[in-house]
């Protein structure tokens, strides 16, 4: 099981947008996490979705911005903290309207997404799915070794016999496997 976690913070300006997602990127990308292309752009927009409204909605100086990726349950975790107490709420957005569709695009691209509040302010976060990920070299050697500890418990040892009782309290018998 492989967890990563980081967080990182950016100044809440218009510009935090496109760096929140270069930085996502590239923290999941140390990581050694692949992404495929609808990954990338469901994780693309909610971080921008996130960001953006932070940015729009708070007037605190700062945010923060938290990536956590478990790869054994392929999720990966996006969430932004602000200064506001204000939980965001779906808006209708009107045919030519440039905004109130945020969060919908998240409810799209997200497998799950929430906000709460917090001491000094809110958390909104939403969880996108990630591919499988490819087998590692440490994987297949922990694997290995594992099979091979396997075949040698099943292996009969010197002394002790080769038949197990079938059940407890019976009388039938099995050959030991």
């Amino acid at each position: 099981m492989r967890v990563c976690s980081s967080s990182f913070f950016l100044v809440r300006d218009p510009a935090a947008t496109p760096a929140a997602r270069r930085k996502v990127r590239a923290l999941i990308a140390g990581w050694g996490v692949r992404l495929d292309d609808d990954t990338r752009l469901a994780l693309d927009t909610v971080t921008s979705e996130l960001v953006t409204n932070a940015v729009r909605h708070t007037q605190a100086p700062m945010l923060t911005v938290a990536v956590h990726v478990d790869v054994r349950l392929r999720r990966a975790l996006v969430e932004v903290y602000d200064g506001s107490t204000a939980l965001p709420r779906r808006r209708r957005a009107g045919a030519t309207g440039e905004s109130g569709r945020g969060l919908e695009l998240v409810e799209h691209f997200a497998l799950a997404h929430g906000s709460e509040r917090t001491e000094r302010g809110k958390r909104v976060w939403a969880e996108c799915a990630l591919p499988e990920q490819p087998v590692t070299r440490r994987q297949l050697m922990a694997a290995s070794r594992r099979a091979v500890r396997g075949a040698l418990r099943a292996l009969p040892r010197p002394g002790r016999s080769p038949i197990r009782p079938f059940a407890p309290g019976t009388t039938r018998y099995r050959a030991a496997a």
